[in-house]
């Protein structure tokens, strides 16, 4: 079955592209959606040898992309409440070819007015935009950075699709520790989409496959969730199973799956 993975992370190995690209051969991945979130995340996910060339970040994820523009697109990595992130910052991300923006540890909540033109800008642009939400730990602390799970908490998508209702939201992680309010979110509004993305085993674990068939009982649900990995290229393989378990305990067929790995995923990004 033909997939698209909505939720990547460039990793600092040397190579690390080209091992994506084999283990995207070789699962039928035909696209994946590559970050990079910068100095924070130093080390992010790193099983190998740690290339300390530069960071996983914008630049790095714009050249892989441009490399292999037939495989990669980029998310563009935005810091929202950081000085000088603004309007600008998003048309710059869009004509350097970025096809969707990710937020991640903003300093202000999600929902803060002072957040509304940004996202007013690349709904204008008809980008896609994921948003980390749940509880996060960086890699290594970071005093000062005042990084707060509150900020990103699910909810606060809320005002953002009732004030701009064609603005597509992502739900990174289904919410994590809320994933009730996260399926309530995408069960209710038409912009608002998630993906089960998570680490092995990650909050799923918190959640048996015979929970799933109750979680998803909406009609429109395969249509509002899809596929993302999150993890190093070497445990893809195995969030595919658990996606794979998740779509079986739902009572999901071929057409219903589809959605989930591949259709979902070219509708938000215009393929």
């Amino acid at each position: 079955m033909k997939k698209i993975d909505m939720h990547h992370h460039l990793i600092e190995e040397k190579n690390y592209a080209d091992a994506l690209l084999r283990t995207m051969d070789r699962l039928s991945i035909e696209t994946c959606a590559l970050m990079g979130i910068g100095p924070l995340f130093r080390k992010l996910f790193v099983k190998g040898v740690h290339d300390t060339s530069q960071y996983a970040d914008n630049d790095a994820v714009e050249a892989v992309c441009r490399k292999h523009p037939d495989r990669f697109i980029g998310w563009g990595f935005i810091r929202l409440g950081d000085e000088g992130i603004g309007v600008a910052t998003v048309t710059e991300l869009h004509n350097r070819g970025f096809k969707g923006i990710k937020f991640h540890v903003p300093k202000t909540r999600y929902d803060d007015e002072v957040n509304f033109p940004v996202y007013a800008r690349i709904r204008d642009l008809g980008m896609p935009a994921l948003f980390h939400t749940g509880v996060v730990r960086l890699p290594q602390p970071a005093p000062g950075e005042r990084v707060s799970s509150f900020n990103m908490d699910c909810i606060h998508l809320e005002a953002i699709a009732q004030e701009i209702p064609d603005f597509k939201i992502i739900i990174a992680h289904l919410g994590i520790q809320n994933y009730l309010t996260a399926l309530t979110l995408i069960r209710i509004f038409p912009n608002i989409y998630a993906d089960l993305s998570s680490s092995t085993p990650g909050w799923r674990a918190n959640i048996s496959m015979s929970q799933w068939k109750r979680l998803l009982w909406f009609p429109s649900a395969h249509e509002k969730i899809m596929f993302g990995s999150d993890v190093h290229e070497s445990e893809v393989e195995t969030s595919i199973g658990s996606y794979d378990g998740i779509a079986a305990a739902a009572g999901w067929g071929d057409a219903e799956q589809q959605n989930l790995y591949y259709n979902n995923a070219r509708k938000l990004l215009g393929l």
